[in-house]
């Protein structure tokens, strides 16, 4: 199999690698839903906490 190495498809990967970059940066930054920090008055250390797996049958 050989890479197409036109102008426009190296083009088209340049671009499909920057939105993927773009992507997982904003994903990096975004909240996790399931996300709630620990209250500092239950002794945690201060670390993130996910919510409790739920289960499904």
């Amino acid at each position: 199999m050989k890479v197409d190495m036109s102008p426009h498809a190296i083009t088209v990967r340049l671009r499909r690698v920057s939105q993927l970059r773009r992507l997982c940066l904003s994903l990096g930054k975004a909240r996790f839903a399931g996300y709630r920090p620990e209250k500092p008055e239950q002794g945690g250390t201060g670390r993130a906490q996910c919510l409790p797996k739920i289960k499904t049958t």
